[in-house]
């Protein structure tokens, strides 16, 4: 480790790498990546098979990106309140909830509730992937850190619109993605809330 410019210490990437942390964090924002765009490629057709038309789909798309913003607001006054695993994990389980939910919508107020808490994920998820690097492992090698975990989401992607094409080429229905993704979202909130930061 080396210290940083406030003084604490700074951990290298390969340092970086060697702790849970890194990777649960990593693999988080990896994970909802992969879901993410994997369901904006498709979210059409996702939700025309839950009997949604493409009027409702456009006023879906508005409300998720206006709560995303207000997630992004209420997630920046909450990194100075509350540890970032614990945001994390309140992230992935209001994400996870909204996955296991979404093949069982039926109407208009199930899909506004369910684009309040999609938005608000991924408002959160935003904010914690561009803050954590620098508390949690300092700011020497900080592009490096933040590079390597940044790689992992473009990868990750990337993969995203493969599975769910695949799963709809498979078997009909985009909604077998889901059903296998959700709980491993969940997993990764359960893996967040129990894993410390180097710094903390």
């Amino acid at each position: 480790t080396h210290e940083d410019d406030l003084g604490g210490p700074s951990l290298s990437l390969a340092a970086a790498l060697r702790t849970p942390a890194f990777w649960v964090f990593a693999g988080a924002t990896s994970l909802f990546g992969l879901v993410s765009s994997g369901l904006g490629l498709f979210n059409e057709a996702v939700l025309a098979e839950r009997g949604f038309n493409q009027a409702t789909y456009v006023v879906f798309l508005t409300a998720t990106t206006v709560v995303g913003l207000v997630g992004q607001l209420a997630c920046g006054w909450w990194t100075v309140r509350i540890s970032m695993p614990r945001l994390l994990a309140a992230a992935m389980f209001v994400y996870g909830a909204a996955l296991l939910a979404l093949p069982v919508l039926t109407t208009r107020v199930h899909l506004w509730l369910f684009a309040v808490l999609f938005g608000m994920s991924g408002g959160m998820v935003t904010v914690i992937f561009f803050s954590v690097w620098r508390r949690g492992f300092g700011s020497a090698y900080l592009g490096r850190i933040q590079g390597a975990a940044q790689m992992l989401t473009v990868l990750a992607s990337a993969i995203g619109p493969l599975i769910f094409a695949e799963a709809a080429r498979r078997t009909g229905s985009y909604f077998p993605a889901v059903w296998v993704l959700a709980p491993c979202v969940l997993l990764t909130g359960v893996a967040a809330w129990r894993v410390h930061l180097p710094r903390d």
